[in-house]
């Protein structure tokens, strides 16, 4: 078992020539440069190739930043798509279009217009812990989602604080806003078959405590009309550091005046974000909120709140950053409204998919093994036995091989190699797609032909995984054992801790030989005691035969 955790701690380095370009780009503090690296990894991985630079390398001020991201744009062979700031105004400086309107948009418009050509996000983080706590949290939600009490993706928060307050025309009286904005998130929520909708206000009696229980039991999206600065108002302003929600981790929409801070401090509601530890995540996964602040401008928020849930339902946008972005959009189009367009700022991944359905498997088939003669692979995605259409699968072999692209209505897909002089290793293949949990597995490179004939005529593993993975209470293991005709001697799953001690014997798996089959593990061993947290490998057998795969229990 050793060679697996050698394997598995083994730390993959992103080597990309500035002149091939990047579809995401991540400029980070020197601070955090260590700590965006998982994140980068998994960006490049599925399919977004990624480039990472630190200050110290293009300079510390917004000139120096400008000028690197319009040099990226304009040379670049592969045009930067999202662009990830990593660290708060104080480490990586806002650009400054009024007294009150700091925004990363300087950063992304790369025109004469206002509108963002790239999207981007910004990790709003102090230290090194913020880093990884927030780094941790996006891969949770996106990479290994929390599905072992699913509904909590189907249940959304949705917060009216009245005020009593009316103005003059053309405006409402701002609570009419404050409730039609609910009412507009909630009419594309139910007709998109979610649960558990809660309409919280002042009026009915609801306070900050009624928010984090509900956010504790699980909620896909958080949003708050009202008034507030630094936090929301009373009874409404939650401690974000209160919230015991574990995996389940929302998107926060702080629709409200300056709710992000622009400097080293951090907004109270911003602490959504950044609250929890790298190994104890809560708050949320991805926050929305502005930097500008005024009086009577609730419609223009409207327009902001109703462009979000326009965008995510109706324009079936799958993206963090494009959600965020036609919310800005709407605001601007109605309202010509540069400071509301520039101040709200995606504080999170700007290419986090966003999830509105519970997560479901895919079903991904390719070959097993490759030779290093091979020239080309053929992937094949279904989704219930039938091709989907639109999966971004990216195929990776340490520096050599990168290619990626998107699944035509067939479900297939094929890769040519010619170009590539094929090193012996292992080609990682990952497919996302829409509401559906990340595919990952690899291939193993490196047999002759004869040799690859030779594994093909015998039983073969092509995948075992686990979701969630890391996991607190329970994961799903999905295996699978290929049906060649030949004997297979005694397949079984076994789990080992990292110095190679079998702990715990699921089951023989003769029976599931010849399709895709299940198990769930509580990360308890076989006496039925609780395993410490640490790092497990899940290794599926079939004679000779092996394949390992870590996974990893929290406390």
């Amino acid at each position: 078992m050793n060679r697996y955790v050698s394997v598995f701690l083994l730390v993959s380095t992103i080597i990309l020539a500035q002149e091939t370009g990047a579809r995401y780009l991540i400029i980070t503090h020197d601070d955090f440069y260590n700590a965006i690296q998982p994140l980068a990894e998994w960006k490049h991985r599925m399919g977004l190739k990624t480039k990472v630079v630190k200050l110290s390398e293009i300079g510390n001020t917004t000139t120096n930043i400008r000028a690197y991201v319009d040099n990226a744009y304009d040379t670049w062979p592969i045009r930067p798509e999202f662009l990830l700031i990593v660290g708060s105004p104080y480490h990586v400086p806002f650009y400054m279009f009024s007294y009150n309107c700091y925004s990363d948009n300087y950063y992304t418009n790369m025109d004469t217009d206002i509108y963002n050509e790239i999207l981007s996000g910004r990790l709003t983080v102090h230290n090194d812990t913020e880093a990884r706590t927030v780094v941790n949290k996006i891969l949770l939600y996106e990479k290994t989602p929390y599905t072992t009490d699913s509904l909590w993706f189907l249940n959304a928060c949705l917060i009216a604080n009245e005020e009593g307050y009316t103005y003059p025309p053309p405006y409402w009286s701002d609570d009419s806003i404050y409730w039609d904005d609910v009412r507009y998130a909630k009419g594309y929520m139910l007709a998109n078959g979610y649960h558990t909708i809660d309409t919280l206000s002042k009026l009915l009696g609801n306070n900050y405590n009624t928010v984090i229980n509900r956010v504790n039991q699980g909620r896909a999206f958080i949003l708050y009309r009202g008034c507030g600065t630094n936090n929301w108002y009373y009874p409404f302003a939650v401690d974000a550091n209160q919230t015991q929600n574990g995996a389940m981790l929302p998107v926060v929409l702080s629709i409200t005046c300056g709710t992000l801070g622009t400097g080293y401090t951090s907004a109270a509601a911003e602490k959504w974000l950044l609250t929890g530890t790298p190994t104890t995540p809560r708050g949320a996964a991805g926050y929305f909120a502005t930097t500008t602040s005024g009086s009577g401008i609730a419609h223009l928020r409207s327009a902001v709140a109703k462009g979000f849930f326009h965008a995510v339902f109706e324009q079936h946008k799958q993206t963090f950053g494009e959600a965020c972005e036609g919310a800005r959009l709407n605001v601007y189009s109605m309202y010509n409204s540069s400071s509301e367009y520039r101040g709200f700022t995606t504080c999170g991944d700007p290419a986090m998919r966003l999830w509105t359905a519970v997560p479901k498997p895919l079903d991904v088939l390719h070959d097993s093994a490759m030779s290093i003669e091979q020239d080309s692979l053929v992937i094949t995605v279904l989704f219930q036995d039938e091709p989907l259409e639109s999966a971004l699968v990216c195929v990776l072999l340490d520096t050599t091989v990168y290619e990626y692209g998107y699944t035509p209505d067939d479900g297939q897909i094929k890769f040519n190699f010619s170009q590539y002089p094929l090193n012996h290793g292992y080609m990682q293949v990952t497919v996302t797609a829409r509401n559906k949990i990340p595919y990952i597995d690899s291939i193993s490179v490196g047999l002759t032909s004869v040799e690859e004939g030779a594994v093909r005529a015998a039983s073969a593993i092509p995948a075992i995984y686990a979701y969630p993975n890391p996991f607190t209470k329970l994961t799903n293991i999905r295996y699978s054992i290929l049906d060649t005709g030949y004997w297979i001697e005694n397949p079984t799953l076994r789990i080992y801790d990292a110095s190679g001690r079998l702990v715990r014997s699921l089951f023989d798996l003769s029976s599931a030989v010849g399709h895709q089959s299940s198990v769930k593990w509580d990360g308890a061993d076989n006496t039925g005691r609780r395993l410490p947290a640490g790092v497990y490998f899940m290794q599926v057998g079939s004679g000779s035969e092996e394949r390992s795969v870590p996974v990893i229990l929290l406390d």
